[in-house]
């Protein structure tokens, strides 16, 4: 049954009247499925990031969205180092795209100077030139890109997935590093109008992350609530203990206690068996659903940017710089 059930056919039924390319067909059809493994990949990041900015938030999403705009200019490689500065962005055009003002935004940013990974000049904030052999970022960006192969390996390997028709071009680390630095903006951005508190973005997605664990890598139950309407029955999701969301995320407990608080009165997040588990009326609510869907739609849209070369096929393990990325323990 389960087999069955995996064949893209049948994870794709309702198809669009158009040209989209077929692993984008019936959204809603697997978007739990997807959004499962697209938010155990934000995790990673989100972990993998924590050794170079720690618990600052603005300061860790600024720098790699400094990052996503240098590999997309072609003004860094991991493979190369800097090749070129890239282009300055002001304090305050950072401050209006992440929603924040301008002296809280500048705040972010000094840290990074004073880090010597971002250079403030009169002009705006560039990266620094050498940035891309800084030992402690080239490490990062190795874990980034085993982080998007890992993925990529999860969504076309274990969910099955059609492949995308990949941007034309022989596969680069960079390509792949590009596509996991914008994944992981996109939790940030396609669920701000819902929580505009990256800290609670952040817990929520780790208390989901974790109640459904158990679901998200079963050959069977994972396809079983796949589709937008297919909520997990509450016996089958595993309490979260607080202590290990302290433990495992960039957070202090004094401020990770605050937000399950205010998750609680939202009616989110409730405790049951002594752990964190998500409310059923949150998986159910029509506005996280939508954004769900957004949210696949847009990862499509950048994985299918990838330039990778599949004629022969995708296999993850031939990708892997040092392997596949377990995910956060929760």
């Amino acid at each position: 049954m389960a087999e069955e059930f995996l064949k893209p056919e049948n994870l794709h039924q309702n198809r669009a009247q158009d040209n989209a390319p077929a692993w984008r067909y019936d959204i809603r059809g697997n978007c739990r499925l997807v959004m499962r493994l697209l938010t155990e990949m934000q995790l990673r990041a989100v972990v993998a990031l924590a050794p170079l900015v720690g618990d600052d938030n603005l300061a860790g999403n600024a720098l790699v969205a400094l990052l996503a705009e240098s590999w997309r200019a072609g003004a860094q490689s991991l493979a190369h180092g800097s090749i070129e500065e890239g282009r300055p962005i002001t304090i305050r055009a950072m401050g209006r795209s992440f929603h924040r003002p301008y002296e809280t935004m500048r705040r972010a940013l000094r840290k990074l100077a004073d880090m010597d990974l971002i250079e403030l000049r009169d002009d705006g904030v560039v990266l620094c030139r050498d940035i891309a052999t800084h030992p402690a970022v080239r490490k990062y960006l190795v874990q980034m890109h085993d982080i998007m192969v890992t993925l990529m390996d999860d969504l076309f390997v274990f969910a099955k997935l059609p492949l995308p028709p990949f941007a034309k071009g022989a596969a680069t680390q960079d390509g792949l590093i590009l596509a996991a630095l914008d994944l992981h903006l996109l939790g940030a951005e396609a669920m701000e109008s819902l929580i505009a508190d990256w800290t609670g973005l952040l817990v929520i997605s780790a208390i989901t992350a974790g109640n459904t664990r158990d679901i998200t890598y079963h050959p069977e139950l994972a396809f079983t609530y796949a589709a937008a309407d297919a909520i997990p029955p509450m016996h089958l999701r595993r309490p979260v203990l607080f202590k290990n969301l302290c433990e495992t995320l960039p957070i202090c407990a004094t401020t990770a206690w605050r937000r399950v608080t205010v998750l609680k009165m939202l009616g989110a997040v409730k405790t049951v068996d002594g752990g964190l588990v998500n409310d059923s009326k949150w998986f159910g609510n029509s506005k996280i659903v939508d954004s769900i869907c957004s949210m696949v739609e847009r990862m499509h849209h950048i994985i299918g940017k990838i330039p990778l070369d599949i004629s022969q096929g995708f296999a993850p393990e031939s990708h892997y710089i040092t392997g596949r990325v377990p995910p956060v323990a929760l």
